[in-house]
C-alpha cells in the first residue's frame, strides 16, 4: 500500500481541513473507508477532502464531527472554505495573499490584518456596527486562517508600516493592547517580519488615506487590496498598481528604520499596565 500524500495545509483553507480531518481520522484510529462507512459517503470522496482537491460541505463536516466524536473543531473551518464570512468583493483577496512571496500592509489607524492576535481581532470585530456573535467569530476565524501563510515552510517576506498612533490607540482592554504589542515584537523576530513605524514627526499624510496591502511574487507587484469604511477593492491594473506603489514608496520613505521601530514599540508595550 502506497503512503499517504503528504499534505500542504498552508495551500488553502480546504488543505487546511483536510489535514486536519486525517488528523482527527488517525487520532480515531479509522481508515479511509471506515469514516466513509460511517458518514455514508465513497472512500474516494474522503480522500479528496483530506488532500485538499475537493470542499467539503457542510453535511459532510457535521458528519465527520459526529463520527468522530468531536465537539466543533472541524467546523470552525466551515467559514473559511465557503466563503460566506467576507463579501463578494474580497473572496478573491485570501487566494492572492497565499500565492505571494512579499506582502507590504500599510496601516493608518489599527493593526493590519495578518498581525492581529485573536483577541485583538475579535475586539476589532465586536466593534462593527449590528455583528452578529456568530458573525464575529466567522470573520475571526477568516482573519486566523490568512495568518496561516506563516506557518509554510516559506513564509512570504512582510513588512508592516504602521502609523505610530496604533502603538496608543486601546483596542478592547489595555491589556488585549498590551499583549498585541508583545506579540508584534515576538513576530519581529523571524527574519521574514519586519515592521516600520510611521512618527508623528514625520508628518506624512500619504498613509492616512486607509489601510492598503500590496502583494508581490518574485518582485514583481500582482495585486493589492485597499479599504474604506463601506467596502474595499482588489487592485489589479497596472496602472492603479503603480500609483500605490508609489504612494507606498513615500510612506516607507517617510517611515523609522526597522531598530527605531522596534524600540518605539518595546518601550510601549512596557508601559501598558
Amino acid at each position: 500500500m502506497p503512503a499517504p500524500k503528504e499534505l500542504d495545509p498552508t495551500a488553502s483553507p480546504a488543505a487546511r481541513f483536510g489535514a486536519e480531518l486525517r488528523k482527527y481520522r488517525y487520532a480515531a484510529k479509522l481508515t479511509q473507508e471506515q469514516l466513509a462507512d460511517r458518514i455514508g459517503y465513497s472512500k474516494s470522496r474522503i480522500g479528496n477532502v483530506e488532500r485538499g482537491d475537493e470542499k467539503p460541505t457542510r453535511e459532510l463536516i457535521n458528519l465527520c464531527e459526529k463520527a468522530l466524536d468531536l465537539d466543533g473543531v472541524l467546523l470552525t473551518h466551515w467559514p473559511a472554505i465557503s466563503g460566506n464570512q467576507v463579501p463578494q468583493w474580497y473572496r478573491q483577496w485570501p487566494a492572492i495573499e497565499r500565492r505571494a512571496d512579499q506582502i507590504i500592509s500599510v496601516a493608518p489607524l489599527i493593526m493590519p490584518g495578518l498581525a492581529q492576535t485573536e483577541e485583538y481581532a475579535r475586539a476589532i470585530f465586536a466593534g462593527e456596527p449590528d455583528a452578529t456573535p456568530q458573525q464575529i467569530e466567522e470573520a475571526i476565524q477568516a482573519r486566523l486562517e490568512r495568518q496561516t501563510i506563516f506557518t509554510r515552510p516559506a513564509p512570504p517576506q512582510y513588512l508592516a508600516v504602521m502609523d505610530e498612533g496604533i502603538l496608543y490607540r486601546p483596542i478592547g482592554d489595555n491589556s488585549v493592547t498590551r499583549r498585541q504589542l508583545e506579540h508584534l515584537v515576538t513576530m519581529a523576530e523571524n527574519n521574514w517580519f519586519s515592521v516600520q513605524l510611521i512618527p508623528y514627526e514625520a508628518l506624512c499624510t500619504a498613509a492616512l488615506v486607509g489601510p492598503i496591502v500590496l502583494a508581490q511574487e518574485d518582485g514583481v507587484p500582482i495585486a493589492a487590496y485597499v479599504e474604506s469604511a463601506l467596502h474595499g477593492r482588489v487592485v489589479d491594473k497596472p496602472d492603479e498598481i503603480k500609483r500605490l506603489v508609489g504612494r507606498l514608496e513615500c510612506v516607507r520613505k517617510a517611515a523609522l528604520p526597522e531598530y527605531l521601530s522596534m524600540q518605539r514599540i518595546k518601550e510601549r508595550a512596557a508601559s501598558w499596565n
